[in-house]
């Protein structure tokens, strides 16, 4: 038994820190609620992209069993930078390094969003709190 099992639990902010802390709970067995401003899932979608970090944002979307739905969702090469001159010269070409594609990945935010809310028990948002 988990120290967490059956522990009701309060998270203010459905992003995606708030989302991926509820997963982790609800998979350590605690009764989760998150509270949310946006008036549905549906709000605020649009955003920039968001580029994750081994030790950080992909470590904790494993740590919830995520990586797959990741995975299915992210924009590979979305994180290198290559410039050219007017001639087409490249003068610096991030693509070039020996980078695995997946050293920080970036994801569109609805995407995101998406796979988290998905993830969760039914009802654990409650939407325009």
């Amino acid at each position: 038994m988990s120290p967490i099992d059956n522990k009701r639990i309060a998270i203010v902010g459905g992003g995606p820190g708030g989302l991926t802390l509820a997963r982790l709970l609800q998979e350590k067995g605690a009764d989760v609620t998150v509270y949310e401003r946006d008036l549905d899932q549906h709000a605020r979608d649009q955003g920039a992209t968001l580029d994750l970090h081994e030790e950080s944002g992909l470590k904790a979307l494993q740590e919830a069993g995520l990586t797959d739905a990741f995975m299915a969702n992210y924009r590979p090469g979305a994180d290198k930078l290559r410039v050219m001159d007017k001639d087409a010269q490249i003068l610096f070409d991030d693509h070039a390094n020996a980078y695995d594609d997946r050293s920080r990945p970036e994801i569109d935010r609805g995407p995101l969003k998406k796979l988290l809310l998905d993830s969760l028990q039914p009802g654990t948002v409650v939407w325009d709190s």
